[in-house]
């Protein structure tokens, strides 16, 4: 999929046309947590390029998850927030969390039933072909709509020791050991 390429002036056009000629201030809420505060400055570096002022607040993990349901939870009650997502071992919980109808972390409060359809049809589908389509689809949409960004995922290392084989490392820090082997 084609992604888009940085045009400071296409986006200050933008929001000329949505009614900002000189952009707007909001919020951004995000966590104490890895790299995520200087990341978030990232974010509020390149909104000022268009005029956009976000003011930061970084929390605690705890205070910035509350309870984590909506009307209990500054992640998913902000106008903004920047969250980190695990990985997982297959894209529905991505898919389907934060970004179905009424879903449990859904903070967009995006609400797309064609989204939602293809999402269905994509989980229920039970060839390669099939689900390789839907999610062309399923990019497309997004890539329009832009509910959500995933800035970046983490390329990860798993050690073992000298003569240990057969270990297989997920991204979420499991380890499959049904294989090891030590020589």
């Amino acid at each position: 999929m084609a992604q888009r390429t940085q045009n400071i002036s296409q986006a200050k056009s933008l929001l000329q046309a949505a009614g900002h000629p000189s952009g707007f201030t909001t919020k951004l809420i995000t966590e104490n947590f890895l790299e995520i505060p200087e990341y978030a400055q990232i974010v509020v570096q390149s909104a000022a390029n268009i005029g956009v002022k976000i003011n930061l607040t970084v929390e605690s993990s705890t205070q910035y998850y509350g309870k984590a349901t909506f009307g209990n939870s500054d992640w998913l009650d902000a106008t903004m927030s920047l969250v980190d997502y695990g990985h997982r071992s297959v894209p529905n919980v991505f898919l389907t969390a934060p970004l179905q109808t009424g879903g449990t972390w859904n903070a967009a409060h995006f609400a797309n039933s064609q989204y939602d359809g293809l999402v269905k049809q994509y989980i229920a589908a039970t060839d390669l072909s099939t689900q390789r389509s839907l999610a062309a689809q399923i990019e497309q949409l997004l890539l329009n709509e832009t509910p959500i960004i995933f800035g970046y995922f983490y390329n990860y290392l798993t050690a073992t020791a000298m003569g240990v084989t057969g270990v297989y490392p997920t991204a979420i820090g499991h380890l499959f050991l049904y294989n090891a082997a030590k020589s």
